[in-house]
């Protein structure tokens, strides 16, 4: 299998002489207009890159390489790097984070295997339909098997075969973290909740990881990991509830073993959707129950946190919090993704124009702002509160960029919550052609990049220097994809890469004016941007026809920018043709 970015083979000597010329002369173009900051500008160990009107470039030069460089180093250091504990397993499997210098597990603290893992599926699925490396399912692959084999609870339990949220550090076998060990090294006394305590699931996230085994299902065909979707949907279903102002639709935390609520209330119900739609889509299941717990999910949804914006409870590792705390635990995951999907799924919402505008606003106004210092609370927290925020003092705008905090219990700017909101920006771009958000995408993907060294190694963040396997790589890499989905021009020129897909690419080969694909789906859509001119698109063999609108079946193509897109029927294998 020839690589994405393999030179074309066979062409003339004057036709490589004119790309060689090309891509020296866009190199050269973006080295003259990348302008290199004062020496005092370093930021995250990187020199600082401004454009001539002082905004903020990649550290990676040229900038059209930029993102994909990226991406390659992370994937690279998870693939060749990691080490092996000395529980004999990989570092990502037990824990939640590593230390730079020993390449070890760096902290006594709770790990997050199933927001990780799910994340790490949409990673994986749309690296490797960009880049055909397959080396990256198969690492994804062994998490979801080991969670699968060591982190799923009993069948006979209430909540039955559904993936715990966390873990003890190192352990083995995930039950929960034992919140009684991790609640002293955040200042609380007994069982607070962090890690949400042995037993205990979080509902959310076996909507999210039951989504990615159904994606992996779709991948392989594998009917452990439909079972496995299934088992999480049913569970799900089953517990669902009506929901009001303090109870949504499913508990944030509960024991799994009798249902025993341990934190009432989570507004994260789009990963339990997401599994909902495309399990009803493929009819496997209990279809009817599927329908009414999604109606009941998305009708609250729309009901309380669009209305009162009450996007609370998402992060495993922060303490269970009262009712008159609960502002403290606000957070951008929920809204964020609650926009993107509404943007990809606009006929569920009459007002989604209005409605996605506002989560995006009100994520910038909360979370693009400066933090100041431990001592300062923030205007829309009661003073009343004992509660200060924790983090040091870091800007909310950096050289036009916006750079975006996880939470209001922990307002550090990081690197994966900034390229999610540049992600939801280029996809509102994409949608609405409202170039402000283009530009606002642009630069925090900029700044994003800065939190990943030449080494492969993703910090959380420029202060928090952690350095966490879902925020430096499981929830970092999958926004760099979606980005280049919506934007495409971003993805780097002169080469062959599928950038998305509406179906899950189940195989995929790059060869010199050649790429080869096959689909889950019959019918589907693609977005490409190549290095060469189609001739002919064939589905299954049979030629589609070429295309003004890219609405129909049959393919179009961006001459200027090199974007083809796809849409097809009845069929599965697509065959791009430059010859």
């Amino acid at each position: 299998m020839g690589s994405a970015t393999s030179p074309p083979l066979g062409e003339g000597f004057a036709a490589m002489l004119r790309r060689s010329v090309s891509l020296c002369l866009l190199t050269a173009l973006a080295t003259l207009t990348a302008v290199f900051a004062p020496a005092q500008h370093v930021f995250n160990r990187h020199q600082v890159v401004l454009d001539a009107q002082g905004k903020l470039l990649s550290w990676s030069q040229p900038q059209e390489q930029a993102y994909d460089r990226v991406m390659r180093l992370a994937w690279d250091f998870l693939l060749h790097t990691v080490p092996v504990e000395s529980n004999g397993l990989k570092t990502y499997l037990t824990y939640c984070c590593f230390d730079e210098k020993r390449l070890r597990a760096t902290r006594d603290w709770p790990h997050d295997p199933a927001s990780t893992f799910a994340a790490f599926v949409d990673s994986a699925l749309a690296y490797y339909a960009y880049s055909g490396d397959r080396n990256v399912i198969t690492a994804v692959q062994q998490m979801i098997d080991y969670h699968l084999q060591h982190g799923v609870t009993p069948a006979n339990w209430d909540w039955a075969e559904v993936p715990y949220a966390s873990s003890d550090a190192g352990a083995r076998e995930y039950i929960g973290g034992n919140d009684v060990v991790y609640c002293p090294q955040i200042g609380e006394k007994g069982a607070c909740g962090t890690g949400d305590g042995h037993y205990v699931i979080e509902p959310d996230k076996a909507g999210a990881l039951g989504m990615g085994f159904l994606r992996f299902y779709e991948l392989t065909g594998e009917s452990r990991y439909r079972n496995a979707a299934i088992a999480c949907a049913e569970a799900l279903a089953r517990h669902v509830r009506t929901g009001d102002f303090e109870h949504s639709p499913w508990p944030f935390r509960v024991y799994a073993e009798n249902n025993k609520v341990r934190e009432e209330y989570s507004s994260n119900v789009i990963g339990s959707v997401r599994l909902f739609d495309e399990l009803i889509r493929l009819s496997l299941g209990n279809v009817a129950e599927y329908s009414q717990a999604r109606l009941k999910a998305w009708t609250w949804m729309m009901a309380y946190p669009m209305q009162n914006d009450r996007w609370i409870a998402y992060f495993e590792d922060v303490p269970i919090f009262s009712l008159s705390q609960e502002r403290l635990n606000f957070n951008q995951y929920s809204p964020m993704e609650t926009a993107r999907y509404i943007l990809l799924h606009p006929e569920y919402d009459p007002a989604w124009r209005t409605h996605v505008a506002h989560l995006i606003r009100l994520v910038e106004r909360r979370f693009a702002v400066d933090v100041p210092d431990a001592t300062v609370a923030y205007p829309f927290i009661p003073l009343t509160m004992t509660r200060k925020m924790k983090a040091p003092a870091e800007p909310g705008t950096q050289w036009g960029a916006n750079a975006i905090s996880e939470q209001i219990e922990d307002m550090n700017k990081m690197g994966s919550h900034t390229s999610r909101y540049a992600s939801v920006n280029a996809l509102w771009y994409e949608v609405t052609q409202d170039t402000a958000a283009k530009e606002k995408a642009f630069r925090s993907f900029n700044w994003a990049s800065y939190m990943c060294r030449p080494n492969g190694v993703v910090n959380v963040g420029p202060v928090d220097q952690s350095i966490w396997f879902i925020d430096g790589y499981g929830d970092y890499i999958r926004h760099y994809m979606a980005g280049l989905g919506s934007v495409p021009e971003w993805a780097p020129p002169g080469a062959n890469h599928l950038l998305r897909s509406s179906s899950i690419v189940q195989s995929i080969s790059y060869l010199p004016e050649d790429v080869n694909y096959k689909t889950f789906d019959a019918a589907a859509s693609q977005v490409l941007r190549l290095d060469f001119t189609p001739r002919r698109v064939l589905a299954d063999g049979q030629e589609l026809p070429k295309r003004a609108d890219r609405g129909e079946v049959g393919w179009t193509f961006d001459p200027h920018h090199g974007v083809l897109q796809v849409r097809y029927e009845n069929s599965h294998v697509i065959h791009v043709l430059g010859h």
